[in-house]
C-alpha cells in the first residue's frame, strides 16, 4: 500500500483508532489530494491552452461553491451537536 492511500476498511478503520484519529487520518489524505488536484487546474492557466474569461469564471464558481457547500456542512453538523438534548 503507498504511504498516502486510503486504507480501505469501511467505517470500522483502523483496529484501536479514534474517531478524532480517524478523522484527522481521513482528512489528510483527502485534502492532501483535493490540493494535489486543485494544482492541476492551476496547470490549465499555461499558454499551452486557449481559454476565455468566461470559463475561467465558471471554473473558479464551480469551486468556490463546492468550498461553500462542504463549510456548510460541517457547521450544520455543529450545530446539530450542540442542539443534543441531554437528562
Amino acid at each position: 500500500m503507498e504511504p498516502n492511500e486510503e486504507i480501505k476498511q469501511g467505517d470500522a478503520g483502523v483496529a484501536g483508532e479514534t474517531k478524532e484519529a480517524k478523522f484527522k487520518r481521513l482528512a489528510e489524505q483527502r485534502v492532501a489530494a483535493a490540493l494535489d488536484k486543485i494544482r492541476l487546474i492551476g496547470n490549465l492557466a499555461s499558454s499551452q491552452y486557449a481559454y476565455n474569461g468566461e470559463q475561467v469564471a465558471k471554473i473558479f464558481s464551480a469551486l468556490k461553491g463546492s468550498i461553500e457547500d462542504i463549510e456548510d456542512k460541517f457547521h450544520r453538523t455543529l450545530e446539530r451537536k450542540k442542539e443534543t438534548f441531554h437528562l
